[in-house]
């Protein structure tokens, strides 16, 4: 009687590992069929070259720091792009970039090492992923609720001692845009908020809006 509870256990172990396992492979032959990366035909690199061409107001160490070219210099490939850059005061700053290409959009977060200016080299983590057709729309829909294009590139702003610069830029068929803000209102905020979700990196930006 022993033997046979034994046997019954085991079978039912067998069982129970066989299922865990084939759940595992199946997940992760999904995830594998998300792309991560824009197509081949369709490569953001980064251009030493194009940076030392910045207008006015860029911060050429940023461009250098994230490797990321200026949002006016995309490839003509990209149709339509928003980038979010994130300076706080006391947390290492943060670039968090959408772009669609044809029917295709894609992400690209990135954040820093450190806080402070000299080690802006350095960057500690990097995600990338396509996005889907309802996050692009999303997207959108959060862009077109503030009236992104109509928005004042800088608005006087009462600072607060210790916050954070949030900057916004956008293009779209070849038309360029930036919004600087130290305090967001409530629409603007929650644009911020969705982009660096998206990002999937785990940073301190809800201490920094109202």
């Amino acid at each position: 009687m022993k033997q046979l509870s034994l046997r019954v256990i085991i079978a039912i172990a067998t069982f129970a590992l066989g299922v865990a396992l084939a759940d595992l492979m199946l997940y992760t032959r999904r995830i594998s069929l998300e792309p991560i990366t824009a197509p081949t035909d369709c490569a953001i690199t980064y251009d030493p070259a194009v940076v030392h061409k910045l207008r006015r107001p860029d911060d050429e160490w940023l461009y250098e720091a994230f490797q990321e070219r200026p949002l006016y210099a995309m490839p003509d490939c990209v149709d339509e792009a928003y980038s979010l850059t994130w300076i706080p005061s006391f947390h290492p700053p943060v670039v968090v970039r959408v772009w669609r290409s044809g029917s295709e959009a894609f992400i690209v977060a990135k954040e820093l090492e450190s806080k402070w200016r000299l080690d802006f080299e350095k960057i500690r983590q990097t995600n990338s992923r396509a996005l889907t057709h309802a996050e692009w729309r999303e997207i959108k829909r959060l862009l077109n609720q503030v009236s992104y294009w109509e928005l004042s590139d800088t608005v006087d702003e009462i600072l607060p001692n210790d916050g954070a610069m949030w900057i916004l830029e956008g293009l779209l068929s070849k038309q360029y845009h930036w919004v600087r803000r130290r305090v967001p209102n409530q629409q603007f905020a929650e644009i911020c908020k969705h982009i660096m979700r998206l990002s999937g990196l785990e940073t301190a930006h809800d201490l920094y809006l109202q």
